[in-house]
């Protein structure tokens, strides 16, 4: 699959996202913040508003980010670069699903995102070569480390299995990684990002067979995080919210909210990316 066509040919790594200007639409927009500084940016908002603008970012990118990450973008398959181990598109696919249930749904309608990570796992020397690999800084955010990497790889392939019962066509070795994860688990169980030790603890269950009844729960958990697209709204969870008919991710309370939220939400609603604001 070639790489999706962005404007002006700029790549995914060069292009701004709109969705953090849409609170601001009208008056004019802030800029667009870059790829790389996403999530950083978003880990700085508070948990309330983060609910909002994941949902939005979702709306307008999320198939787009699907889409590049299983294109055939040479950084993608580039072993010497950080991005096959860990692209910025995947990261912030998995940013958002721990966001929303509703982006974890459209994501395991791929598999082969989670496949090609598995068959990456899989492979002898992985590691090794992921902690060896030149990272980039991208300014104001601290460098990206190998362990936080790691542990975002191994929380994507959580994430995903939550939804086990729905994903078409899983890898037919995902249990040889049930070793590597116990040897993961020892290795890194004194490092300062948690999130390895503990997810691959989880992973073992999960291949294994997790409890159904645990895997409604932390399904539910996620629930939580669904908001109407009303900011001042309170009304909280799929119970009470329709999903918007366009992008399957913003929902809302009501045919009133949602009418109001048109004139704002229709320039994310599955736009894709856009060219960067100017200075």
């Amino acid at each position: 699959m070639a790489p999706p066509t962005f404007p002006n040919g700029l790549t995914l790594y060069e292009i701004g996202f709109a969705a953090l200007r849409y609170p601001s639409v009208p008056p004019p927009p802030m800029r667009n913040i870059p790829l790389n500084n996403i999530v950083g940016a978003l880990q700085h908002v508070p948990p309330a508003s983060q609910h909002h603008m994941i949902a939005q970012i979702a709306s307008q990118y999320l198939n787009t980010l699907i889409e590049y990450q299983k294109s055939d973008e040479p950084i993608l398959h580039d072993q010497s670069s950080s991005q096959y181990y860990m692209s910025n598109a995947l990261l912030l696919i998995n940013f958002l699903m721990g966001g929303s249930p509703d982006v974890c749904k459209r994501a395991v309608q791929h598999p082969a995102l989670l496949n090609d990570v598995i068959e990456k796992l899989l492979e002898p020397d992985f590691v090794d070569r992921m902690k060896a690999v030149d990272r980039e800084e991208v300014p104001p955010f601290p460098p990206p480390t190998f362990d936080a990497d790691f542990g975002n790889v191994l929380q994507f392939v959580s994430t995903m299995l939550l939804y086990r019962d729905e994903i078409e066509g899983l890898h037919s070795r995902i249990s040889e990684l049930i070793p590597k994860l116990r040897e993961w688990k020892r290795t890194f169980r004194n490092s300062p990002v948690k999130t390895i030790k503990n997810a691959s603890e989880r992973l073992v269950d999960q291949i294994q067979g997790l409890d159904p009844t645990m895997i409604s729960m932390m399904r539910r958990m996620q629930e939580t995080s669904l908001v109407c697209g009303i900011v001042s709204c309170r009304v909280t969870g799929p119970e009470r919210l329709t999903v918007c008919n366009g992008c399957k991710i913003q929902r809302y309370c009501g045919r009133e909210h949602q009418k109001a939220d048109w004139k704002y939400h229709k320039h994310i609603c599955n736009k894709g990316l856009v060219e960067p604001a100017e200075d």
